[in-house]
């Protein structure tokens, strides 16, 4: 079931339209600077995330696992992660704990030398659904499994509502989390529907260690189940997907309400190098990158490698254009913010 359930994952988001329908990185407007006075070629790209260095500030975000499908792709991430010098994140482990015979989907990463690896749980795994909680003994499998160097706690709570086999009980996340995160360098991440101030405070007291906004704007879980539901004519299912298609916080928006001390991951909806450099600017330690990466890591490594050089011309170009020698400076590259983005920025007075 879960095997299944997690190839048609990726099916539906490489066929499928399943973006929300505004992008929120188009409302941010960068000042350019016409007298950059910077040499392109001697541009720092570098950046420090939790004491790992990465030689672009952006990771390829947890997306897959569970499925022989996923076993091919998560190569040639990890391909691409070592070849970039950047960190990664697996999917969901779920299946590796219920089904220990996936559990090489998962640690085919192992063969690759990435900066940081990052381990992948549900935070409705963490307490009693129809299913038994996760224990002890099955996070330190998952950490373990791929020699992590962090664990990431992924809060899909929509998309659990919208699913035919949905987890519904929320109660008992927090007090979960905090044990958890005393044992493990913990980071919290959205799954495209982002992270409000109250939250963000909310796991910032619990004790973990970044927060990765996942925010809206890219993959819409809500549209993906949607897609579910129409191959299994469940109707009632198909309503919800529709209705919380677009459900949830701009990614801008997110990366400004965490910014509560700790760093934070920009991902949700970046298609490119420039909107990479966006989420430096408005705030982000680093980015992340997901279903963007999918359909060329399905075909290769070589077509990864091509895209991921896009990127990161994209992006220094952006730091050329805005004189940012560094990604230092180009938190200080001036930009502003137009409607509908403007008024989630000033929700909380800014």
């Amino acid at each position: 079931m879960i095997e299944n359930r997690k190839e048609e994952h990726i099916r539906i988001a490489e066929k499928e339209a399943v973006s929300s329908e505004y992008n929120y990185w188009d409302d941010v407007k960068i000042i350019h600077q016409a007298i950059p006075e910077v040499d392109f070629d001697r541009i720092d790209t570098s950046v420090n995330f939790l004491g790992r260095s990465s030689s672009y500030p952006f990771l390829i975000s947890s997306m897959t696992g569970g499925t022989d499908l996923a076993k091919r792709i998560n190569g040639n991430l990890a391909a691409a992660a070592e070849h970039f010098g950047v960190g990664m994140g697996v999917g969901s482990m779920r299946a590796a704990v219920e089904k220990k015979e996936l559990a090489d989907t998962y640690s085919v990463i192992n063969g690759y030398n990435i900066p940081f690896k990052i381990a992948n749980i549900g935070a409705p795994q963490l307490i009693g659904q129809k299913k038994p909680a996760f224990t002890d003994s099955d996070i330190e499998y998952c950490f373990s499994l791929i020699n992590a160097d962090f664990l990431i706690i992924h809060f899909n709570f929509l998309q659990e509502m919208v699913q035919p086999e949905g987890d519904r009980n929320a109660r008992g996340v927090m007090k979960r989390l905090k044990d958890i995160a005393s044992s493990y360098p913990v980071i919290a991440k959205e799954t495209g529907n982002g992270f409000s101030r109250e939250a963000a405070l909310e796991l910032k007291d619990a004790g973990v260690q970044a927060i990765d906004v996942g925010g809206l704007g890219g993959t819409s879980f809500a549209a993906i189940e949607y897609y579910r539901a129409v191959k299994a004519s469940d109707s009632e299912k198909m309503h919800s997907g529709k209705t919380f298609w677009n459900w949830g916080i701009p990614s801008p928006a997110s990366i400004r309400y965490c910014d509560v001390g700790l760093p934070v991951i920009g991902s949700g909806g970046l298609r490119n190098g420039l909107d990479l450099a966006k989420s430096i600017m408005i705030g982000a330690t680093m980015g992340g990158f997901a279903r963007n990466f999918l359909s060329s890591a399905d075909k290769s490594f070589d077509a990864l490698k091509i895209q991921v050089d896009e990127i990161i011309r994209d992006m220094k170009m952006t730091m050329f254009l805005t004189s940012s020698e560094n990604v230092g400076a180009l938190r200080k590259a001036r930009y502003f913010v137009t409607e509908p983005l403007k008024s989630w920025f000033n929700a909380y007075g800014e």
